[in-house]
């Protein structure tokens, strides 16, 4: 049996204490972006593509970022958190059948979440 490398299972200082702020979105740069993003766009956005009114508390990565999506405002939809449960649970399913990120589009369940959030008139 091949040695375990002596890294192995190991987590340092930043994840023992719940991870880095960057990782975790709660740097000061993000908290500014998410206010903003909230003040210009106070609904759910999939919510309102539906016809509903909600208020949006949460911003949602479109793409998240475990499939390839990025930390950008481009990449950031306001949420319900009902709405940012549902999917992160469709993104847990996509991801459970190991799907390729690139069939993203192809899956209905999350392709529907993602094309309600770039459906919107004006974005």
């Amino acid at each position: 049996m091949p040695d375990i490398p002596a890294t192995f299972g190991r987590r340092s200082p930043a994840q023992r204490r719940g991870g880095s702020a960057t990782l975790r979105d709660h740097s000061r740069a993000y908290r500014r972006l998410r206010g903003s993003l909230l003040d210009k766009e106070p609904l759910c956005r999939y919510c309102r593509a539906e016809g509903r009114i909600a208020a949006a508390t949460v911003l949602d990565h479109i793409v998240a970022l475990s499939l390839g999506g990025a930390n950008d405002p481009a990449n950031l939809a306001p949420a319900c958190q009902e709405c940012n449960a549902e999917k992160a649970k469709a993104e847990q399913r996509f991801l459970a059948r190991c799907l390729h990120p690139r069939d993203i589009m192809a899956d209905v369940e999350l392709g529907s979440w993602i094309r309600r959030a770039a459906a919107q008139p004006g974005l």
